[in-house]
Formats: C-alpha cells, sequence, structure tokens
C-alpha cells in the first residue's frame, strides 16, 4: 500500500512537544472556506503555476517503509528534544489504512506520534489511528450544524461523536479553533464554543490571511478571508 503526501517539513515547533517532523498528507473530505493548504484538498498529483508560468508537482506516493525511513532520519534530535512526527495534511484520517501500517514502523523507531485532524473521519478510522497515537490536535471550526456544513460542506455529528470518543479515550489531546472573521467569531460562536470546550486544554489560531496566495497556484480562489 502507498500513501500521498504533499510536503514533509523538518525541525517544526508547532506541531506538537519538542522538535518535529510534520508530514502532510494529501487529500481532505472537507473543503473549508478558509482552508490554509488548499493544495492538500485534493487527493490527485496536482501542478501549481506560478505567476512567471514555472511549474510545481504537488503530490507524492511512499510506501509505509520508505516514509518512515524518511521521517526517522532526524530521529536523534527528535528524541533529545521530546519530539516525533506530527501527521496533518489534508486530513491524514483519510488515509487510515496507510497510517496503519506506517505508526507501528514509526513506534519501533521510538518516535512520539501525533495527529493535527479534523476529526472527519468514519469512526472505526478515527478510533483505530487515534488509540494508537500519543498526543492529538482535535480542529473544533464551529458548533452550529447549519454553519458548518455552509462553511465546511461536511456534517458536524461525525465530527461530534468522535470528539465524544477522543474525551474517554485517555489519548491527551488539544482543541484547536482557526479564528474565522465572519465565520466563527462572533460573540454568540465564540460562546457557543468556549461551552462546548469546557475545561478542556485549548488553542485559539488567527486566520492566515497569506494562505490566499495559494489559490491562484491551483487556479482557484480563496472564499473565505
Amino acid at each position: 500500500m502507498q500513501g500521498r503526501v504533499f510536503e514533509i517539513r523538518e525541525f517544526t515547533l508547532q506541531d506538537g512537544p519538542g522538535v518535529r517532523t510534520t508530514v502532510f498528507f494529501k487529500g481532505c473530505p472537507l473543503r473549508c472556506a478558509w482552508c490554509h493548504n488548499p493544495e492538500g484538498q485534493s487527493f490527485e498529483v496536482e501542478t501549481l503555476t506560478k505567476a512567471n508560468g514555472e511549474k510545481t508537482v504537488c503530490g507524492q506516493d511512499w510506501s509505509a517503509e520508505a516514509l518512515a525511513a524518511e521521517l526517522a532520519r532526524n530521529a536523534d534530535i527528535m528524541a533529545q528534544s521530546g519530539g516525533g512526527i506530527t501527521f496533518s495534511g489534508g486530513e491524514p484520517l483519510a488515509q487510515a489504512d496507510f497510517l496503519l501500517e506506517l505508526i507501528p514502523l514509526l513506534k519501533a523507531r521510538g518516535l512520539h506520534l501525533a495527529v493535527e485532524t479534523s476529526g472527519y473521519a468514519p469512526a472505526s478510522d478515527y478510533e483505530a489511528v487515534v488509540s494508537r497515537l500519543d498526543f492529538v490536535y482535535q480542529d473544533v471550526k464551529h458548533q452550529d450544524a447549519e454553519a458548518f456544513q455552509r462553511w465546511t460542506g461536511g456534517d458536524i455529528g461525525v465530527v461530534l461523536r468522535n470528539i465524544a470518543w477522543l474525551r474517554g479515550s485517555g489519548v491527551p489531546f488539544t482543541f484547536r479553533v482557526p479564528v474565522i472573521p465572519g465565520v466563527n467569531d462572533s460573540a454568540a460562536d465564540r460562546a457557543a464554543i468556549a461551552a462546548f470546550v469546557g475545561d478542556d486544554p485549548v488553542e485559539y489560531l488567527p486566520c492566515n490571511a497569506l494562505a490566499g496566495a495559494k489559490y491562484p497556484l491551483l487556479g482557484r480562489t480563496m472564499r473565505c478571508r
């Protein structure tokens, strides 16, 4: 089996404890209007074209063994800092079967494993992958079902069910809330999110306005800025 990745970023410091390598998996079932990684939405290999005509292929297929070896190149440095590997995307859980092959290979190298996820995945995939990880960054995008569907294209019930399981799983996690103007930043929205989060750890992330520059490279326009 192969997995499709669009970026491997070494020496990251904001994707979990310690020094980490973050691997970005290609493909996502949601279409968030503010997506900061639009090149990760499609499952297909794409070509990014700059204004000067320069082209970059986005998407590379890996075997689990080859990717594990690549990700573990800085294992000693990561171990010294309490770091490890973070799966991001796109939506990494959209390639759950591949992750289930990759995880034990990385665990055998003693690496701490984390995931950044929307939580939009079948319960069986979410539970199978998350139960094998050391840490989870779980998105909380909205608490209104209609608004969630309008801005992401998904069913909020899928995410809420997985979060309910996560809260009882014993796997350490932190909620991450992307604060998007006009989407979830009203007083009512903030209050609903705060009530949902409760006493659980949470990070509020500002919208990255620079992400819109990626869309023209794909011949697309960002819906929400």
